[in-house]
């Protein structure tokens, strides 16, 4: 580790470690072994990795101060070959314990490849789905027809600090950055069972069900499918013989995975001192007055819509709030 100042304005503190560990995983086993699954090595992990914190006070006099820090952590992991192979569904969702494809990431994870949507119907097309009946097998890699769509584990994850001080007044803040990482999106069709079942009548409905394919020519505006009318011709069969609704292949295809990336201000404050001779005539050590208001915005790609990228479709609230300090 390191622990260091210079030039009296920075600050460093340090630490970096590695480390190896075997995964233990569960494998599921057929019924007739008289249990449901069983604990087993998935292979070996090793993670290295730092984390730091860097102050920088570039001013600091008796009327001004001005104080940036910044910390962060960041783990890099080398996966070794895995010890057994892993399903489409572990694939399509990722995994943050097992390993599941030699040289991939921990927490990489697998789409559909989304081509279009079809000018006739609206519904959606992909790569490596249609194979001929003779070809369908049940033990086809689905590796074979999913493409990588990156991992879910962020470059970059850090929080930043600002304070500003001019006499007695002092304006702070607090934000939280997260660079890289994948994450995909909620479904505008997750209210309507695979894209054609009438939802309850209390539940609310994507907003972006408005933009899907209605007709003809909407495959040139839009990459939202049609809703389903006919509810056996929206089943595809896959290569490995299992059978999907083209709405659930487009809710777990590269199309909607998206840069996960979001700068989130934790909170900002507005912070009065009394002075020390006004403290004193009132008989008390200190005396200060703030104004805080917390989760006051969030920078994240559009296709959030302005939702919250860790929460998917919602947003934390705002929470302002008053708070009066003083010392005896």
């Amino acid at each position: 580790g390191v622990d260091m100042r210079l030039f009296n304005m920075f600050d460093l503190v340090m630490d970096y470690y590695t480390r190896s560990s075997n995964v233990i995983v569960e494998q599921d086993l057929a019924y007739e072994y008289g249990m449901y699954s069983m604990e087993m090595n998935g292979g070996k992990i090793t993670n290295e990795g730092i984390e730091f914190t860097l102050s920088f006070t570039p001013v600091q006099t008796k009327n001004w101060a001005l104080n940036l820090s910044l910390n962060s952590s960041k783990n890099w992991n080398e996966t070794g070959k895995p010890e057994y192979e892993p399903q489409r569904g572990e694939l399509l969702n990722g995994s943050s314990d097992k390993i599941l494809v030699e040289g991939y990431p921990v927490g990489g994870f697998w789409s559909y490849s989304f081509v279009g949507l079809s000018a006739e119907d609206g519904r959606p097309l992909f790569n490596y789905l249609d194979v001929p009946e003779e070809e369908v097998n049940g033990n086809v890699d689905p590796l074979t027809f999913l493409a990588y769509s990156g991992t879910s584990e962020p470059d970059f994850t850090g929080g930043l600090s600002f304070s500003l001080r001019y006499k007695n007044v002092t304006l702070s803040s607090g934000l939280s950055l997260l660079l890289g990482g994948k994450k995909r999106l909620p479904s505008p069709y997750e209210s309507i069972i695979n894209g054609m079942y009438v939802p309850e009548p209390d539940v609310n409905l994507s907003k972006d069900l408005t933009k899907r394919w209605q007709r003809p020519g909407d495959e040139k505006r839009t990459n939202i499918p049609a809703l389903v009318t006919n509810g056996s011709e929206s089943i595809m069969t896959l290569p490995d013989g299992n059978t999907e609704s083209w709405i659930a292949l487009w809710e777990q295809s590269d199309e909607m995975v998206v840069d996960a990336s979001f700068l989130r201000c934790r909170q900002l404050s507005l912070t009065y001192r009394l002075g020390d001779e006004f403290c004193k005539k009132l008989k008390l050590k200190t005396f200060s007055v703030s104004a805080t208001v917390s989760n006051l915005f969030v920078i994240a790609n559009e296709r959030f819509n302005g939702f919250d990228p860790e929460l998917g479709n919602s947003v934390y609230p705002k929470n302002y709030s008053i708070g009066i300090n003083v010392g005896f």
